[in-house]
Formats: C-alpha cells, structure tokens, sequence
C-alpha cells in the first residue's frame, strides 16, 4: 500500500495568506507607476480592438503585441492567487459550491473596481474598465483551480 502524504492547510493560514495577496496587489497598484496621458479608459476591450486593427492592416511587431498583450496577461496572472485564496477561504462543506463561485467572484470584482477607483485619483496611473474584466477572469480562472484543487491529487513513486 503506497503512503499518501496529505498537506492539510488551516483555515486561518489560508486567510492570511489572501491578506497577504490583497496587500502585494495594492502595493504593487502603488509601485508600478508609467507616464499617464489619460486618467480614465472606459471603453470595454479596446486593448482587443486595437489589436485586431493592427493585425487586420499589416504584420504587427513584437513590441507592440507585448505592449498590448503583456498588461492583459499581467491582470490575469496577479488575480489568480487572490481567486485560489478566496475561493478555498470562502469554501465549506455547508455552502454550496455554486454559491462559494459566485461570493469569489463578486468579490474579486468588487475588489478590482475599488482599485481601478482609485487609481483614478494616483496621478501615474489610468482608472481602466478592462483591468477590471481581465482582473475578474484571473479571479475566476483561480476560483477554478482552488475548486480543482479539492478533486486533483498527486502521487510520486
């Protein structure tokens, strides 16, 4: 009979270490400063748009897909922890699955909205509709994983 290991991870641990994501994300909101020309983007997937248009009249370089690409998935990757955190946090064998998604969610938008607010008044930053949606996805896509994460097991001979 093969020996499982399990690592079991209380509750409070788990809490804190979502604290200590919430906090990386808004101190890196602070530290990551460029040169703002706008103070606000409202228009949803404009990023897409553009490229798109880009693609559609000529080859694109590297930088300028970097340029459009890099933020995005930037987004996306700094908000999965904060998902996966959230999610496991919000579990319990009481509450249906459906429901923990759906609070994860809720407040991974939540907590991206109030950050983008913000931003609006840091004068090197841009208060963006689209860091909004791509931060949700990553809230979602580490919902998943913390989801995932109750059905995967590894085994190592």
């Amino acid at each position: 009979m093969p020996l499982v290991m399990q690592l079991l991870i209380k509750k409070p641990i788990t809490l804190l270490l979502l604290l200590l994501t919430t906090v990386t994300i808004v101190v890196l909101t602070v530290v990551i400063a460029g040169k703002s020309y706008v103070k606000i983007d409202p228009i949803p997937f404009e990023d897409l748009r553009h490229l798109a248009n880009r693609i559609e009249r000529h080859p694109i370089s590297t930088q300028i897909l970097s340029v459009i690409l890099i933020p995005i998935v930037g987004n996306i990757l700094l908000f999965m922890p904060w998902g996966f955190f959230a999610f496991i946090s919000l579990y319990s064998m009481d509450r249906p699955t459906v429901q923990t998604y759906v609070l994860t969610i809720l407040l991974g938008l939540t907590f991206s909205a109030a950050i983008e607010g913000w931003q609006y008044f840091l004068p090197s930053r841009v208060a963006d509709v689209n860091d909004i949606i791509w931060n949700t996805v990553g809230t979602i896509l580490g919902a998943v994983l913390g989801h995932a994460r109750l059905r995967v097991r590894f085994e190592f001979d």
